[in-house]
């Protein structure tokens, strides 16, 4: 009550009052069936996208998801970019992330990017793929998510427009409680194998939309072939002019 009398005496409108909200449109969802989308761009890189779908919104899930997003594919010290990157010198950037919207009427997407010299890119895919099929296990990488998820809620403070923002969101999908006190006390719990077995039932093996972007004569179109057909778009096509 106090909020909407401080909003309406500093924040007035017109006589007419608002504009009703326009009804919300149901955009199908689309199956994915390992199609490659390729984008011939005069670019020396390469890049390219793996996009999975995952299943809705859970809130007993979060702590997990967190836990396996911080893990494999989500900083410097993750799975996805020691390997990738530093290991095996693959990709100039590589990472991968289990996400939702701010609407639980759309599913999670697991989003693995990799981006990497045009003639190092099958190589890049097929360590991303491996490394999506087999999780490798690391006890000091695995102690050090933990402790870098524990860090970052300890030191994050939500204030001013956040509070609301952040309510409007647990609202939406249905929490009366501030996620981040479950994520914090479920993490230091978890054990290897709750993220392992999540990648394995979760992530693994999903029927794919690959999203390509460079140049039509550096990509070994052959090799890409072998994860599904490959389908080129136009600029037009994708942007609309």
């Amino acid at each position: 009550g106090d909020l909407k009398e401080i909003l309406n005496t500093t924040h007035p409108v017109l006589a007419s009052g608002l504009k009703p909200v326009p009804a919300e449109k149901n955009f199908p969802l689309k199956q994915f069936d390992n199609t490659i989308y390729a984008v011939d761009y005069d670019m020396t890189q390469a890049e390219i996208v793996m996009l999975t779908q995952g299943e809705f919104f859970k809130a007993d899930v979060v702590p997990t998801i967190s836990l396996y997003n911080e893990y494999f594919g989500g900083g410097m010290g993750s799975i996805v970019f020691q390997d990738l990157r530093e290991s095996k010198a693959l990709a100039y950037s590589a990472f991968s992330n289990y996400k939702t919207e701010f609407n639980p009427k759309i599913p999670y997407y697991n989003f693995s990017y990799i981006g990497s010299q045009a003639d190092k890119l099958p190589e890049a895919l097929a360590g991303m793929s491996s490394l999506l099929t087999n999780m490798p296990k690391s006890d000091n990488g695995f102690l050090a998510s933990k402790e870098s998820i524990l860090q970052g809620i300890n030191t994050e403070r939500v204030n001013k427009a956040d509070i609301l923002f952040n309510y409007i969101r647990a609202e939406k999908f249905g929490m009366k409680t501030d996620i981040k006190k479950d994520i914090y006390t479920k993490v230091k719990a978890m054990k290897f194998e709750d993220i392992k077995k999540f990648q394995e039932e979760i992530i693994k093996n999903k029927p794919a939309a690959y999203l390509v972007i460079g140049k039509k004569d550096l990509l070994d179109t052959k090799t890409l072939e072998k994860y599904g057909k490959i389908k080129f778009l136009t600029l037009k096509e994708i942007f609309g002019y």
